[in-house]
């Protein structure tokens, strides 16, 4: 079990990190969603270009973020088997019951490529920007698409919450996890049933755990009075340069995307 990096800020002086948070988090979630829709080869390059061109100015090494694919392999495992053996086609290879054929093989690419692609551009979120300021953004672009202010900053709030918890939870897996193996836990175990019992020996506390926290943070609100008085708004808005580059660029690679 590895240590989610989801939700993790890497604190470094990069051009994509002095982006204003509410461009980033729509540019980024726009090319997240807009992967799903690429389907040549062009659009594949086009995609996975950009997102090594805005990896290259976070000053973030690219390290960092294939952890991230790794931490997936088993999901993106199981999407390239099935694309690949239940895939209806032209055959190419025939073992016993199950056939491999070129649609499935094309299949298998394009849909783990369409997966590894809007993982990474939620890293890239994740890595150049501070939770507090994505939660900031959100709350933002709620309050402008004219949503009640309440539920903006309930929302604003809850995803920050989320994005803080991550890291943590994380972190905490990872002590039960060793402190597990240190009692004798086998989480390699070829026994379905062993390794099922030790996942829960970690998947009870971490829940309690979260349980707990929780609690503490709700009182420690209650206790400051959260919720009974009205939020005020000190942060100022900044729409340079550099935003309208970004969602320029951002743009027109999605509308290339889409119209080819």
């Amino acid at each position: 079990m590895r240590q989610l990096p989801l939700g993790r800020f890497i604190n470094v002086a990069s051009p994509i990190h002095d982006l204003d948070a509410r461009t980033k988090f729509i540019g980024f979630i726009g090319m997240a969603v807009i992967s799903f829709f690429c389907s040549t080869a062009l659009d594949f390059s086009l995609f996975f270009l950009y997102f090594l061109i805005l990896a290259r100015l976070s000053n973030i090494q690219l390290k960092q973020y294939l952890r991230v694919i790794r931490s997936i392999w088993l999901l993106l495992l199981m999407i390239f088997v099935f694309q690949l053996f239940f895939t209806p086609g032209r055959i190419l290879l025939s073992i016993g019951k199950l056939s491999i054929t070129l649609e499935g093989v094309m299949g298998a690419f394009s849909y783990s490529a369409r997966i590894i692609g809007a993982i990474l551009y939620s890293a890239l979120l994740s890595y150049t920007t501070q939770p507090l300021s994505i939660a900031k953004a959100i709350e933002s672009l709620m309050f402008k698409f004219r949503f009640p202010k309440k539920l903006s900053a309930d929302t604003g709030l809850v995803f920050s919450i989320a994005l803080r918890f991550i890291p943590i939870l994380s972190q905490e897996m990872e002590n039960i996890v060793l402190s597990q193996k240190a009692r004798g836990a086998d989480f390699e175990s070829k026994n379905l049933f062993k390794r099922l019992k030790s996942s829960l020996s970690v998947i009870i506390p971490l829940v309690v755990l979260a349980l707990r926290k929780s609690e503490e943070l709700a009182v420690a609100m209650d206790m400051r009075y959260y919720g009974r008085y009205e939020r005020v708004r000190c942060s100022k808005e900044k729409f340079g340069l550099g935003e309208k580059l970004f969602a320029l660029m951002s743009f027109l690679i999605i509308l290339s995307i889409i119209i080819n």
